[in-house]
């Protein structure tokens, strides 16, 4: 569902999508209202990655053994899930699905914290490496094995959304769609896209944070995982939503959230599910190497630290 607003040059329509809210600010170049057109890639993507669909492709590959013939969607993010997965060592794994249910990271009420044991055995349907993609056909290799897209879909959503812009000739626009950011050209005041950051703070509800950090962007994607919103509370201890694959359990380090600027929002969204796993000490020095931007906001003993790879200070224009 979307609604429009705005008069030319520049247009805004918004609405409601993959569990999230969606905004497309768009430099109008014709009469063409785009918002149907919207709506269907978004409701094509659903009916390929979305867990809550009950007829999605995904759904189909988690609930049976057999082999499944996916969309062009859903290749796309596999394989790019597979380059991630490579890269960092496992630091990007979307087959945590067994891991999330047992932790209660999807219903967060009325569970009680898995066992080791537990863990250990979990830990067995665990690995990007139990599914293979030959053509559009997906093979499950270990029975149980689970995938779940929601670290790189709402990104990869974003990149698709903003094609479909260039594609009518849209030059100068910026997509939102559930805190992923994608941005091309410039802002109706023929600046670079002014994107903010928010400052950590442990609430688990919809409202804004302020702002820490804001960006300047004409051909980037910004993307923002964090800690400090998703999270299980028991024993007065909070337990993070981000899973390290390799213990089966949250990551105990101090990073707070890790916001990535590259040029597409799909790798936007990997690198920072993966920085969230790797620390602020490996996050920074990773980035450095790579020539990525990355911010990374962690807890200094109490306090709010904050921390630049080099290329991401080129791209600051406003800091709190």
């Amino acid at each position: 569902m979307s609604c429009k607003q705005g008069n030319k040059p520049y247009s805004v329509f918004q609405g409601y999508a993959q569990g999230s809210t969606f905004r497309i600010v768009y430099e109008s170049i014709s009469e063409k209202d785009y918002a149907s057109d919207v709506d269907s890639i978004l409701l094509v993507i659903d009916k390929s990655m979305s867990l809550w669909d009950s007829t999605s492709i995904i759904r189909k590959v988690n609930e049976t053994e057999e082999a499944v013939l996916v969309d062009s969607h859903f290749a796309n993010v596999f394989k790019r899930s597979q380059y991630f997965y490579e890269i960092s060592e496992g630091a990007f794994d979307p087959t945590l699905g067994p891991l999330i249910d047992a932790w209660g990271f999807a219903r967060k009420h009325g569970t009680s914290l898995p066992t080791d044991k537990a863990i250990d055995s979990l830990k067995n349907f665990i690995g990007l490496n139990k599914f293979r993609l030959e053509g559009n056909t997906l093979y499950k290799d270990f029975a149980g094995a689970q995938l779940n897209f929601n670290a790189i879909a709402q990104g990869y959503t974003a990149d698709v959304l903003g094609d479909y812009l260039e594609t009518q000739g849209v030059k100068n626009y910026l997509v939102e769609i559930g805190g992923e950011t994608k941005a091309k050209g410039l802002n109706q005041s023929g600046e670079k896209w002014k994107v903010g950051i928010e400052k950590p703070d442990f609430n688990q509800t919809s409202a804004t944070n302020a702002i820490k950090t804001v960006v300047g962007l004409t051909n980037g994607s910004l993307v923002t995982s964090g800690s400090y919103r998703k999270y299980i509370e028991k024993d007065g201890k909070k337990y993070s939503h981000t899973l390290n694959a390799i213990t089966g359990k949250p990551v105990t380090h101090n990073l707070l959230s890790a916001a990535v600027v590259v040029p597409e929002a799909m790798d936007a969204d990997a690198y920072a599910t993966m920085f969230m796993v790797m620390g602020k000490d490996s996050a920074i020095t990773y980035a450095n190497e790579h020539g990525l931007a990355v911010q990374c906001i962690f807890d200094d003993e109490g306090t709010l630290g904050i921390a630049y790879s080099n290329a991401f200070k080129e791209l600051i224009v406003l800091e709190n």
